[in-house]
């Protein structure tokens, strides 16, 4: 939600918001509507990536509203939708079947020269789990980033092999509190969300590349 606030504060800018309840997404848009610069906009969008039918609504929902206000389509796509479950089904389900969906779904809507932004974890990194002492172990969560992450440099290199330059990465916003980690992170997500805002809004940028806020990760 930080994500959605910051880049519409920005001049100039038209968010989609999905959200699994709709009711949910308007009580936080209410929150920071003050906020929204005059020359943009926050447009809800119910959508549940884990359901076919939802993701066939929200892909009809937002090409309408790209069609109303004469844009060719999407400039970006932020893949922010996880959970950290222990059971692998039910993360998996979320984490990289639901967003490979999502993505395939809005493929056909993102400009030439757009992104593909992935939100990973450091926890995806396989470098950091060949390090001793190894990182916090939570196997369904990491290893659906790790997947996250091949899925990433997957669909960098089919943009580049169509030359449309749609840049695709992975994003660690790193260990921010939020109810994913039952607000015990020790970031507050208004400053972990400044390194997804930047990379939406910039034009350009290395495409294929895993990075925080500090540089590039090591896969």
């Amino acid at each position: 939600m930080h994500t959605v606030h910051q880049l519409a504060s920005t001049p100039n800018v038209l968010v989609f918001l999905g959200s699994r309840k709709l009711a949910a997404a308007h009580e936080a848009l209410a929150k920071f509507a003050s906020d929204i610069h005059p020359s943009s906009e926050v447009v809800p969008v119910q959508l549940d990536i884990t359901d076919d039918a939802s993701i066939k609504n929200a892909h009809a929902s937002i090409a309408k509203k790209l069609e109303e206000r004469n844009l060719a389509g999407l400039d970006v796509l932020i893949n922010n939708a996880a959970i950290g479950l222990a059971s692998f089904k039910d993360t998996y389900a979320v984490n990289i079947i639901g967003t490979a969906a999502i993505t395939e779904a809005l493929r056909p809507l993102i400009n030439n020269g757009g992104a593909i932004l992935n939100i990973s974890s450091g926890l995806g990194s396989l470098t950091w789990h060949t390090r001793r002492p190894p990182p916090p172990l939570y196997p369904a969560y990491s290893s659906s980033k790790s997947a996250l992450n091949s899925l990433t440099l997957q669909w960098a290199i089919q943009e580049e092999q169509k030359g449309s330059g749609i840049r695709v990465v992975s994003i660690d916003p790193g260990h921010n509190a939020t109810n994913l980690n039952n607000y015990a992170g020790a970031m507050d997500p208004a400053d972990g969300c400044k390194v997804i805002v930047r990379a939406a809004l910039e034009k350009d940028g290395k495409s294929g590349v895993f990075f925080n806020k500090d540089g590039e990760v090591k896969w």
